[in-house]
């Protein structure tokens, strides 16, 4: 998986380098392997319900990742526009980058459901169930809930790149003095 989306990619980009910093995506498999790890030693509803969450957090990241693949315009206007809003590639972007910035809230509203979870899950005095089933010493909750919510965050970093490219791309004079610290 690159870092970079097809629709951050354009002429001007290419000839100076982008104050964005690229957004952190990642290889969705390791995440996928820890979650169903858990998931098959989970012994209670709560620690099935921060499965379920995780799961459907990937999903949504899943669906971000396939828009921008699959829908992303390259960068290409055929002729320069008086108004970036009569350029349609810019709304093209726009309209693909919002599809995957609302799937990138919605994964990220499931990593906190999931971290929610565990949390819930971690503060249940142990069930004979739990104690029977040999709960895996190598399960460190906290640890868990710490990296569940690092995910979190992970996403919204990416939804907030995108929408700093839009910014960029809609209005490139507020994007510099934004970072030149000029009003």
């Amino acid at each position: 998986m690159t870092t970079s989306s097809p629709a951050s990619i354009h002429p001007e980009a290419a000839s100076h380098p982008s104050p964005i910093p690229p957004p952190p995506w990642m290889p969705l498999g390791p995440l996928t392997e820890l979650w169903a790890a858990f998931g098959r030693e989970a012994t209670n509803r709560k620690a099935l319900l921060a499965a379920s969450e995780a799961f459907a957090a990937l999903a949504e990241e899943r669906e971000a990742i396939r828009h921008l693949n699959w829908v992303a315009p390259a960068w290409s206007p055929a002729f320069p526009y008086k108004s970036v809003a009569a350029d349609p590639t810019v709304f093209s972007m726009l309209v693909t980058q919002e599809a995957v910035i609302e799937a990138l809230s919605r994964a990220a509203t499931h990593w906190y459901e999931a971290a929610h979870a565990l949390v819930e899950y971690a503060g249940q005095p142990p069930s004979c169930e739990r104690e029977e089933q040999g709960e895996s010493p190598a399960l460190d909750l906290d640890a868990l809930i710490r990296y569940t919510l690092s995910q979190r965050v992970r996403v919204w970093a990416i939804a907030h790149s995108l929408l700093a490219e839009q910014m960029q791309h809609l209005s490139p004079q507020q994007a510099q003095q934004g970072e030149e610290g000029t009003p």
